[in-house]
């Protein structure tokens, strides 16, 4: 199996965290004691329960997106897309992509950034003419 470059694998740890410290959170929600008497408890504690789940649901997706990214195969479509693409382009190396998804927390992925390679153009000569 490929090495994974450092700043995937640094993605990927800290999604993996998150992932964890929600799960903990949502476990620590769901066996605590809590009495709901008022509209204002059940407004709080639905609160409390949608922040745990978005975090998890951002964490989840970015762990999927990172792993997508990383497949062999969605990369071979990519250079199969870079090679038809009528004008040239130049692998820039990965880049980090902030992503926020509708729901959930923002995460970050490492992805190859493809450009559009530019043309070279000769600067006119300036200065006084003699």
């Amino acid at each position: 199996m490929k090495e994974i470059a450092p700043s995937v694998a640094k993605n990927l740890d800290a999604l993996e965290v998150k992932i964890n410290d929600s799960l903990t959170e949502i476990n620590r929600i769901r066996e605590a004691c809590i009495l709901v008497k008022t509209g204002q408890e059940l407004e709080d504690l639905e609160s409390k329960i949608i922040q745990a789940t978005d975090k998890l649901a951002g964490a989840l997706l970015g762990q999927k997106v990172q792993n997508s990214i990383m497949n062999p195969g969605l990369k071979e479509e990519g250079s199969k897309l870079t090679k038809v693409f009528p004008k040239n382009t130049k692998n820039q190396g990965p880049r980090d992509i902030d992503i926020q998804p509708s729901r959930g927390e923002s995460f970050t992925v490492s992805s190859t950034y493809i450009s559009q390679k530019g043309k070279c153009r000769k600067k006119k000569a300036r200065g006084f003419l003699s």
